[in-house]
């Protein structure tokens, strides 16, 4: 999963399609066209925009201020279980009502409600939900936000993988540490006029 802000700290959440390098026997034969027997592994990404549930290339998906990756715990069957989800949804258009409780049209973190929910033999992933104008809904903040919380504990269902952090004045990114990505569902929507220089990684 990768969540990336657009426009100060708006999160957008998005799926990665994953091949059969990280999901193993689980998806050969499922995607023929990226199977390494065929020579041909790139990567594509599914996430729910304002044209509807689309395939995108991660360089559409990189055109962020800042993006963070982790990595559900789950078993490969599972993660292939969830990308078979995805294409499910493939096609649908995008909620701009922010309704949980269909999934005709979907946001982006609502696509990954559904493609983790557990269930159908699936151990899957659980994400908290709040209250925002009467309705219940799930955001990339706070799924950051939990993936904070659990963070060191027998809870956590995922692992950091990567921050990317964007220096607006300076038109650059860097890539920044796993505590800077905890953080980062606190920033403000302004941060990018007010933010310091981000930690960077060791080593880079």
């Amino acid at each position: 999963m990768i969540r990336r802000c657009v426009s100060g700290s708006r999160g957008w959440v998005l799926l990665t399609e994953i091949s059969s390098r990280c999901c193993g026997n689980a998806t050969h034969g499922l995607f023929p066209e990226h199977d390494p027997e065929r020579g041909q592994a790139s990567a594509r990404i599914v996430e729910a925009i304002p044209e509807g549930v689309s395939f995108t290339s991660l360089e559409y998906a990189g055109s962020a201020d800042s993006i963070g990756v982790i990595r559900p715990r789950l078993s490969k069957r599972d993660k292939a279980q969830a990308v078979l989800r995805a294409f499910h949804y493939s096609g649908r258009p995008y909620d701009f009502n922010f309704d949980f409780q269909t999934d005709t049209s979907l946001t982006c973190s609502e696509l990954i409600f559904k493609v983790y929910e557990p269930g159908g033999g699936m151990k899957g992933l659980r994400f908290p939900v709040v209250e925002v104008m009467e309705r219940k809904v799930g955001t990339p903040n706070g799924m950051v936000k939990q993936f904070d919380e659990q963070a060191g504990t027998a809870t956590v269902q995922t692992d950091f993988v990567l921050f990317t952090d964007g220096i607006e004045k300076e038109k650059r990114a860097v890539e920044s540490t796993a505590e800077q990505f905890r953080a980062s569902w606190k920033r403000l929507n302004r941060h990018i006029l007010v933010q310091g220089a981000p930690a960077e990684a060791k080593g880079k």
